[in-house]
């Protein structure tokens, strides 16, 4: 069994800023349930999941494929970057389940979305250059 993929899934899911591992799996279209062997790392993904997965999670194919089967490929699995605590506070802050009023989220969203767009543009040139 794989060491370490629940922990990396769990970073991976809140950096992507989910607040539960409930709404991650809605997202993707897969059982909570299956989510949740995956983080308890009963179960592993599939390739065929990995592949619906990871863009959602902002990783690449190959990244999962590594941090899900370490034992079956060389190298270490990768580590999840660290997300900083804004990001979970965020999507804390964000999520349908908020108990802030949805005109406020929506709000919120615009506002950060406005100051985040520039730095968005610089990080894609970045990432194409």
């Amino acid at each position: 069994m794989s060491t370490g993929f629940g922990v990396y899934l769990k970073e991976a899911i809140l950096a992507a800023r989910f607040p539960t591992p409930t709404h991650f799996a809605r997202a993707v279209g897969t059982d909570p349930s299956v989510v949740l062997r995956w983080l308890s790392e009963e179960q592993r993904p599939t390739i065929k999941s990995i592949e619906r997965i990871a863009p959602v999670l902002g990783r690449s194919i190959n990244e999962l494929v590594l941090a899900a089967y370490p034992d079956r490929l060389s190298g270490p699995a990768p580590a999840a970057p660290a997300a900083h605590p804004l990001v979970h506070e965020l999507g804390r802050l964000l999520a349908a389940d908020s108990p802030i009023p949805r005109a406020d989220r929506e709000a919120l969203e615009t506002v950060l979305d406005r100051m985040l767009d520039p730095y968005r543009r610089l990080l894609r040139r970045r990432k194409s250059g």
